[in-house]
């Protein structure tokens, strides 16, 4: 028998992943809900599996604007699950940035605290994973991915503000696989990278893609980065 998934941020960076990975599969029936309206699309199922929250704010003018959005996101939620009787397991995405005292940071802790007493109302199983910084197609730029800001500027000819430290990198795909085994999970196998090497590298992928030259990733993570450069790319 399918299983019932309702997501939010459907259309973002981790919802267009997990939607391309599951859509080629008879596994998943797939449902969605709009911040916007109480409507859950296509239409509205007798019962919901797991919810897949993943949407939220994560920058905005002013600041303060992210925590209140994101608590009004997380409220309209658990207003609609409630409103249409459909109290279900609910998986709840953040970041390591969860516990810096930032409105961002503040808005998750908020978020995963409200949440998890919901389900224990309800009696479903709330699941939280938190995620180190993701890369990969489909990240918004100059949004959450450092890549994708890398990418951008690349393409389009900007200078990018580069510091010299290193980050530790997770694949979409990794994060997509974790959200739908729905078990909680805090620590990753990620990749440690020096933005400066990073742009450098990029940069070196995007000019000899551009000249027609022949292109030789070393390892999985170069065939990642390079994948995630094409996705841009190709829009």
């Amino acid at each position: 028998m399918s299983v019932n998934l309702l997501i939010t941020g459907a259309n973002g960076f981790i919802g267009r992943n997990i939607i391309n990975k599951i859509s080629i599969t008879d596994e998943y029936n797939l449902f969605f809900i709009s911040r916007f309206n109480d409507s859950i699309y296509p239409y509205t199922p007798d019962k919901i599996d797991f919810t897949l929250h993943l949407s939220s704010v994560h920058r905005a003018i002013p600041e303060s604007l992210i925590y209140d959005e994101n608590i009004k996101i997380n409220q309209h939620l658990i207003d609609v699950l409630n409103n249409h009787n459909l109290k279900s397991n609910i998986l709840f995405t953040s970041s390591i940035h969860e516990n810096k005292d930032t409105f961002y940071g503040r808005s998750k802790r908020k978020s995963s605290s409200t949440l998890q007493y919901t389900c224990k109302d309800w009696g479903t199983k709330f699941v939280k994973i938190v995620f180190p910084n993701i890369f990969g197609p489909f990240a918004k730029p100059n949004h959450t991915s450092v890549v994708a800001n890398f990418c951008s500027d690349i393409i389009y000819g900007k200078k990018s503000f580069i510091n010299d430290v290193d980050l530790n990198l997770l694949y979409v795909d990794f994060a997509v696989e974790a959200i739908l085994n729905f078990k909680s999970k805090e620590e990753f196998t990620t990749h440690k990278v020096n933005l400066l090497d990073l742009h450098k590298k990029l940069k070196n992928y995007y000019n000899l893609y551009k000249d027609e030259k022949p292109i030789v990733l070393n390892s999985k993570f170069d065939f990642q980065l390079f994948t995630t450069l094409k996705s841009y790319l190709n829009e």
